[in-house]
């Protein structure tokens, strides 16, 4: 989730061409899109069943353990659609056993676990942030309900420390209770109300903390009222460690994910105590640690897909510029960036963008045009090989001709950045080769479905 949308996840050509063209013309424009075409791909479907359209992927991707699927913007219906039929496709057909969300870790993994007792619509509203609430995304978990009823599942996680829903904080306070009837009933209590403090903050002083030192200290203050409580439910746990894994004797990594989860929430109230740029980065280097302990603990050996935007997945992230009230800076150093240190060539990252259509923003879901990318972007530049979906493969270009010196060089591309609530474009400048293996270019968006 963006910026300083980082809280906002509980709060809601022509028809003919003329006979008069020159041939020199036309010879021109079909030399200009020869060359375009030779390195981009055409996905022709976001929904399909059939796969033949990627098959090209299969010899980019047969060895890669992680595959980081990515968006410029979270409100999009095409992207939900298409990373649905990729994480299908992948799960299928290279078998990729994970699918882990930007989303808290113990909310997914509380959702998974009673997926039985839910339906899909559920499980998706309890297990990820609102943003992604939507006809397009339940698809997706149609699909992981489906097959938790094969020898083939595909498992759900998420691996963000923030605030998700309060499924999971019922379902804590009820296996607590299996144990200590009181504390789990005073967990609830007080979780339920610490968050409603945070929150209360926040509604007071609004989403940008970085010129007020007020909040700050407000924010502060339900931090030290709240790690006590936090601590010694940790602690009430691991030294009831045997009685409560025997109450939840389903998974045996129950004890590990409350303690991990209760550790993130005071990292979460702590979160809210730095600038914009810093919060980011704190909140990333934990995200980060969460994805390496879900390979590592969860399921180790598993091949794993991540879902989140292009700023937490893109591979030197410190290394773009954005543009912020009107001044280029550097962004922050991200999840994606501190995971390509150590998965390298293991990892394959996709960047989704669009060159037109419509989206909604991320808090009123209020509706905004967004015009076609002008020359000089990355978006333009791949829509020049005129497919509706365009597939680019950075990985396999090791030095620039003619034809792909675009991957090489900065380039421009909309971006919400790290505060706005809608795409603008020319906004981010980055060298696509240094922050992508991959890169999906939609000619038309809409908004997410969200009455279904």
């Amino acid at each position: 989730m963006k910026a300083t949308k980082l809280f906002t996840g509980v709060m809601a050509a022509g028809l003919a061409v003329s006979v008069l063209l020159s041939t020199v013309t036309v010879s021109a424009t079909a030399q200009k899109n020869t060359g375009v075409k030779q390195n981009i791909q055409e996905i022709k479907s976001l929904t399909s069943e059939d796969y033949k359209d990627l098959a090209f992927l299969k010899p980019i991707l047969k060895d890669k353990t992680v595959v980081s699927l990515g968006e410029n913007f979270h409100r999009v219906a095409e992207y939900s659609s298409m990373k649905t039929r990729l994480i299908k496709y992948l799960h299928e057909e290279l078998g990729f056993d994970v699918i882990a969300f930007e989303s808290g870790l113990g909310d997914s993994f509380a959702a998974y676990e009673n997926a039985g007792s839910l339906t899909s619509k559920e499980m998706m509203e309890r297990s990820i942030f609102p943003i992604w609430h939507s006809k397009e995304t339940l698809g997706l978990f149609d699909y992981i309900k489906k097959q938790q009823q094969t020898d083939h599942p595909l498992y759900l996680a998420g691996y963000d420390m923030q605030f998700t829903s309060g499924y999971l904080t019922q379902f804590i306070a009820n296996w607590i209770a299996k144990v200590d009837k009181e504390k789990g009933q005073d967990y609830y209590q007080f979780e339920m109300q610490g968050i409603t403090d945070f929150y209360t903050v926040f509604n007071k002083y609004g989403l940008d903390f970085d010129n007020n030192p007020q909040a700050k200290t407000e924010i502060k203050k339900v931090k030290d009222e709240y790690e006590p409580k936090y601590k010694a439910l940790i602690q009430f746990i691991k030294d009831n460690k045997e009685q409560l894994a025997a109450a939840y004797p389903t998974n045996s990594h129950m004890v590990d994910i409350a303690v991990k989860t209760l550790e993130d929430r005071i990292k979460f109230i702590e979160m809210g105590m730095y600038g914009t740029k810093e919060s980011y980065e704190f909140r990333d280097r934990i995200m980060a640690d969460n994805v390496e302990w879900l390979m590592n603990v969860m399921y180790p050996g598993k091949k794993v897909i991540l879902w989140a935007h292009n700023d937490h997945l893109a591979k030197n992230t410190s290394k773009i510029m954005t543009k912020e009230q009107g001044k280029w800076i550097n962004s922050f150093t991200s999840m994606g960036e501190l995971l390509q240190k150590k998965l390298k060539d293991k990892e394959y990252v996709i960047g989704l963008y669009m060159n037109s259509g419509k989206a909604s923003t991320l808090t009123t879901q209020k509706l905004f045009d967004i015009k076609p990318m002008p020359k000089g972007s990355l978006e333009h530049q791949m829509m020049q090989s005129g497919y509706k979906i365009a597939f680019a493969d950075l990985s396999k270009h090791k030095s620039w001709d003619k034809y792909n010196a675009w991957m090489f060089k900065p380039i421009y591309a909309a971006e919400d950045g790290m505060t706005s609530e809608i795409i603008e474009p020319m906004s981010m400048k980055f060298v696509p080769k240094e922050q992508y293996d991959g890169i999906i270019v939609f000619d038309k968006v809409k908004e997410p479905t969200t009455k279904f």
